[in-house]
């Protein structure tokens, strides 16, 4: 029997034309799929450029489903810049990413070189381990716009630094945690620890579901329990031209779970009511 996903948001989904890799959907197909499945929301997300102006395209093109877009603070806007992030969220980026293919982590990752970014790669903080003063100020705008501040693909300490400074102040969503792909592979205990400062906690099907897994779902479950439902959002991170469409993922993540022993309530707790209550869309 499969999970019942009405009202469902992905915070995490990738779409084309893109410049770094071949996508399975574009912007308003993604859309389209989410709306037939009955999901509530979905969040374009580009590692590129900002996506709040075509979200509100698509918005209009598409019934049945509300749609957000955001920004990623990488290379192509300038990094860690509070011109362009507060330009986003005025014009409703919902979700702020630090920085992605651009952070340094991707760059010793080696990440980067594979889709021909250049290092050495983009901080949050100093070497001190201080938020740097540009951080400082993305923060502050997040939380003035009652935005969505994900971690992107900052290594763990700079993890743990945004957290201490921003999970007890706004809504601190770790961008697809214990990902093997990109990021700092966060471990469960991590994961457990960032929850305990505030943070949410985002398990993304592609860690353990299509052609780039490379976990069990049995270990995304034993994450989920150690974090606490009440503290994950389940999204997709679909979107790449060999995994599925990030609706139809959506479902086989959720009935993956379902069969390894989660219940519908847990399931839909993580994939529909906490990433609702995060866009400010919840009942």
């Amino acid at each position: 029997m499969s999970v019942d996903l009405t009202g469902a948001a992905d915070l995490h989904v990738h779409f084309g034309p893109d410049p770094h890799r071949p996508r399975s959907v574009d912007a308003f197909e993604a859309a389209r799929e989410a709306a037939a499945a009955g999901h509530r929301a979905v969040v374009l997300k580009s590692h590129d450029v900002p996506t709040a102006s075509l979200a509100w395209a698509v918005r209009r093109g598409v019934d049945g489903i509300e749609v957000f877009g955001g920004i990623c603070c990488d290379r192509e806007v300038g990094g860690v810049n509070p011109a362009a992030v507060e330009a986003a969220l005025r014009l409703g980026a919902r979700v702020v990413w630090l920085p992605t293919l651009s952070s340094r982590q991707d760059v010793e990752n080696g990440v980067a070189a594979r889709l021909g970014i250049p290092g050495p790669g983009l901080v949050v903080t100093g070497d001190d381990g201080a938020l740097l003063p540009e951080t400082h100020e993305v923060l502050a705008l997040v939380r003035e716009h009652g935005a969505i501040l994900a971690t992107g693909h900052v290594s763990a300490a700079e993890h743990f630094a945004v957290a201490a400074a921003f999970a007890r102040r706004g809504k601190l969503l770790v961008t697809h945690a214990t990902e093997d792909l990109a990021g700092p592979r966060l471990s469960a205990a991590q994961c457990r620890e960032l929850a305990g400062l505030g943070a949410w906690i985002e398990l993304c099907a592609m860690s353990c579901i299509g052609s780039l897994a490379t976990k069990r779902v049995a270990d995304v479950v034993a994450t989920i329990r150690a974090v606490g439902v009440d503290r994950v959002t389940l999204g997709t991170d679909f979107g790449q031209a060999v995994n599925p469409h990030p609706a139809a993922g959506l479902q086989t993540y959720a009935d993956a779970l379902h069969a390894e022993g989660l219940t519908e309530h847990e399931i839909r707790t993580m994939a529909c009511a906490n990433p609702c209550a995060l866009l400010g869309i919840g009942d």
